[in-house]
């Protein structure tokens, strides 16, 4: 599984409560449905849930009501893993399937319903509740018990390894334990249970991709490579899957692989705003290139492409990753004007423009309208939590840095209280040490950067920490 995140796997962790209100009667998901072709896509919907294979899940899903417009349950899940509805368009739609539920439904039905309403709403302490009932109504049901121990994104390694124990040959709990295990610092657990993913699952196409990012963050290009190919091959179609061969030849410095690679995932893509997304990685391979022409070319139609698919706020941080292009160049007076695109192509203007505000005035020694920008931007992180504390702390190093040696210990007072394993502030700390002098401290802290594998392509401050890494480690290389 590529590393992203869907409403109804965004949260979760075991909780141990006891039934108090429906009794424990049925031992598994029987529908109330009586229209065939509802009940079909239903399954095959599930089937592709438990897949990790959301859009396609989501398509059966929304095949199943226009089947049983009163299908409840159906229509939860089909907001859920649609993943293209307005927030307002989202809420309408599982409120709408609870509605259902309770009049047409079952009771195991309801519950996973409200279990799923709670997740795609942002509502993690209810859902627990729903889903550890749905998994003691249903003690037979595999997938009711996976989303009771936290699901996709389980939030402890415990959890994760308790359940694979329990089912040990449900292949989603290896892929849940596989990403835990990483990011508890054991790769060799990782790989294991990637692999096992893949063992008990063959034909479906993520348990591959999952093994395939693994094994790239592990630095083994060529057999990842082999198990993207494999993802890519299977049914139904996975698009990730080119976004990770992507992601490995440009690892390898195959830019132009990369971008064919892109314009695959591009064709195979299931929505308008997946297509966004990939033309958005396939900019990330301009910046890790240093092709500047052509970034800003990309940026433009990103920009063009955003509007047309309304989506203003994308759009903005399209402007303003371009001013900080053009003001990397010395072109200032293109930057101002691509910074005012910025804040004029959304009502409600993304916080992210307020960092590459603060950029791109810093680079071209504008101090009080860097600091102005900056100063948005912390105001903006005060209000809320969604800001990235690792991007206002990189802003005022970089200011900072360039007043020189005192800026330069400032700035890692600052950088060293973020999130030293985020290779934005890994980047800026190795700037900060060059300024000190500090060659041997630069270097090491520039070379955590390169040997990190885990490459987001539409991650722009990710793809430019680890193109300036590069160029400060050979002293030159490719612009």
């Amino acid at each position: 599984m590529r590393t992203r995140f869907f409403y109804l796997v965004a949260f979760g962790a075991i909780v141990f409560l006891p039934l108090t209100v429906w009794p424990q009667t049925d031992s598994a998901l029987k529908l109330s449905t009586s229209n065939p072709r509802a009940v079909a896509e239903f399954r095959a919907g599930v089937n592709d849930l438990q897949n990790i294979s959301f859009e396609s899940a989501a398509s059966h899903f929304k095949a199943a009501i226009d089947a049983d417009p009163n299908f409840g349950l159906a229509r939860v899940l089909y907001a859920s893993t649609d993943g293209t509805l307005t927030p307002a368009q989202l809420t309408t739609e599982v409120n709408r399937g609870v509605e259902d539920a309770t009049s047409h439904g079952n009771t195991n039905e309801l519950v996973l319903a409200l279990a799923y309403r709670e997740a795609a709403l942002n509502r993690p302490e209810p859902m627990k509740v729903f889903f550890r009932t749905a998994s003691q109504l249903m003690p037979s049901d595999r997938l009711a018990g996976f989303m009771a121990a936290g699901g996709i994104f389980a939030t402890t390694l415990p959890a994760m390894k308790e359940f694979v124990t329990r089912y040990p040959d449900y292949p989603v709990g290896y892929n849940s334990l596989a990403y835990l295990s990483w990011f508890a610092g054991d790769r060799a657990a990782a790989l294991a249970a990637a692999k096992r993913q893949v063992e008990l699952n063959p034909n479906a196409p993520n348990p591959h991709d999952t093994y395939a990012e693994i094994l790239q963050w592990n630095g083994n290009f060529a057999e990842a490579a082999a198990h993207y190919k494999q993802a890519a091959s299977l049914s139904p179609r996975f698009p990730e899957a080119y976004a990770g061969l992507a992601e490995v030849a440009a690892l390898q410095d195959q830019y132009d692989q990369a971008r064919a690679y892109l314009n695959q995932a591009i064709a195979n893509a299931w929505t308008p705003s997946q297509k966004l997304n990939y033309m958005r990685q396939i900019a990330g391979t301009y910046a890790l290139q240093g092709s500047a022409a052509a970034l800003a070319t990309q940026l433009d139609a990103i920009a063009a492409e955003a509007k047309a698919q309304h989506n203003p706020q994308v759009a903005a941080i399209a402007y303003a990753q371009l001013a900080a292009v053009q003001a990397n160049a010395g072109n200032a007076s293109a930057a101002h004007q691509s910074l005012a695109m910025a804040k004029a192509a959304s009502a409600d203007v993304p916080w992210a423009v307020y960092y590459y505000g603060a950029m791109s005035h810093a680079m071209l020694k504008h101090a009080s309208p860097a600091a102005q920008e900056l100063a948005s931007l912390k105001a903006r992180a005060d209000a809320d939590a969604s800001v990235s504390n690792n991007m206002v702390a990189a802003a005022e190093a970089f200011q900072l840095t360039q007043q020189g040696n005192g800026g330069a210990a400032d700035a890692l007072r600052i950088l060293m209280a973020a999130d030293t394993t985020n290779p934005l502030v890994m980047n800026r700390i190795a700037e900060a040490h060059a300024a000190l002098g500090h060659t041997a401290e630069a270097a090491a802290w520039n070379n955590k950067v390169i040997s990190n594998y885990a490459l987001n392509l539409a991650d722009f401050t990710l793809v430019n920490s680890r193109r300036r890494a590069r160029l400060a480690i050979t002293g030159g290389g490719r612009q």
